[in-house]
């Protein structure tokens, strides 16, 4: 009995290895070939996809060795008479971190991954609107972040019926928001034991993580019926649903 089970185990784990293989081959989940690879955004496939956006050393000191370059920004952010968590905050990380290169505003490299620690102006950028999202720095046509996730503050007049922020288990000083069929989908950000912040990254992931239908790349702009980076699918609107439960 013992040898089946070591060796359903072991099964298990081949194909498990294979199965990851194969996305990353296929370019699902990963940055390659997808909006987030520098040789996607610039047509030159012989840059470093991770030196866009991080340095193994001597980085900005914003986490994770984050590696751009950028003149302090002031943002508007979204507000309403029934937006009840609004906390006049500027965006924190990691939100902050996307905007350096949504808001639309130049951007260059800290330190390329070479021989010593210098800039590479192959990595300068700005947002091109054409291909990728350029969110400026008036955010008020766009989703909050950076707000506390307060489900108490949903009252009646919204009613959106927000789940409550569960912990997570691998995780325990970060909490989570549970979506479809209650699994710890979407997570919220911050510091100390309650790390209650809703950010950019509560939606997407930044790595491209989940594999679901309908993403499609065509001359390096994502066309597909879905759109990169989510971290769940959102057909049907289902990714919207998982936080506001009464508005379906």
């Amino acid at each position: 009995m013992k040898k089946v089970l070591l060796l359903a185990v072991a099964l298990m784990l081949i194909f498990s290895v294979a199965t990851l293989l194969w996305a990353r081959e296929s370019g699902q989940p990963g940055i390659a070939g997808t909006p987030h690879d520098v040789g996607v955004m610039t047509g030159d496939d012989t840059l470093e996809p991770c030196a866009m956006c991080h340095s193994p050393h001597s980085g900005t000191g914003d986490y994770p060795i984050w590696n751009r370059d950028q003149a302090a920004q002031t943002y508007t952010l979204y507000d309403s008479p029934s937006y009840d968590m609004n906390e006049n905050k500027q965006p924190q990380a990691p939100s902050s971190l996307c905007l350096v290169c949504h808001n639309g505003v130049f951007s260059s490299l800290v330190n390329y991954p070479g021989p010593g620690s210098h800039t590479n102006e192959n990595y300068d950028y700005e947002m091109n609107p054409t291909f990728w999202a350029m969110l400026g720095t008036d955010l008020t046509n766009d989703h909050p972040i950076s707000f506390t996730y307060d489900p108490t503050k949903d009252n009646n007049q919204d009613n959106n019926g927000f789940p409550p922020p569960q912990p997570c288990p691998t995780a325990p000083w970060r909490l989570w928001i549970p979506g479809d069929q209650g699994l710890l989908t979407y997570p919220l950000y911050g510091t100390g034991a309650t790390a209650d912040q809703f950010e950019c990254a509560t939606c997407h992931s930044v790595h491209d993580t989940i594999a679901y239908i309908g993403k499609q790349m065509t001359g390096g702009k994502s066309v597909g019926t879905q759109v990169f980076f989510l971290r769940s699918s959102n057909a049907g609107s289902d990714m919207c649903n998982d936080c506001h439960v009464n508005r379906w």
